[in-house]
């Protein structure tokens, strides 16, 4: 490979390392959201009220029996540092947020999705991973 690199221009070659390096900065993010996820499949739904607050909005899920729980990077924050319900973020912060769908069932955590809205790079990944840094080690 590296004999296609020397072939680059000085602009390609950064170029080529800009994902490189992205991924690098946002690789601990990653992993403290993958860790999250683990330790809250097969919880009790209370530990979702102490490691990340209150939900902006709870709906019915389509399928089962249960409840899909949404918490979001656009929610205010308490003084202890958990998202609050109010007030509820307004639509363009939304748009550029952070969600989580985390589905309950039997007041047991069934399954935890992310949707990145902002993407994984510039920061996006870093406003995930604050959502649920606390629930990485429940």
């Amino acid at each position: 490979m590296s004999r296609y690199v020397h072939r680059l221009t000085p602009l390609g070659r950064m170029t080529a390392l800009v994902p490189l390096l992205l991924a690098g900065c946002g690789a601990p993010h990653m992993k403290t959201i993958q860790d999250a996820k683990s330790a809250l499949i097969g919880q009790d739904a209370a530990v979702l009220t102490s490691c990340l607050g209150e939900p902006f909005a709870v709906r019915a899920h389509p399928a089962i029996p249960g409840r899909i729980e949404q918490y979001s990077s656009a929610q205010a924050r308490g003084p202890d540092g958990r998202l609050q319900a109010m007030p509820r973020p307004d639509l363009a912060a939304q748009a550029r947020a952070c969600v989580f769908d985390i589905t309950v069932q039997d007041d047991r955590i069934r399954a935890v999705d992310s949707d990145n809205r902002a993407g994984w790079g510039f920061g996006g990944i870093a406003a995930c991973s604050a959502v649920v840094r606390r629930c990485a080690g429940s």
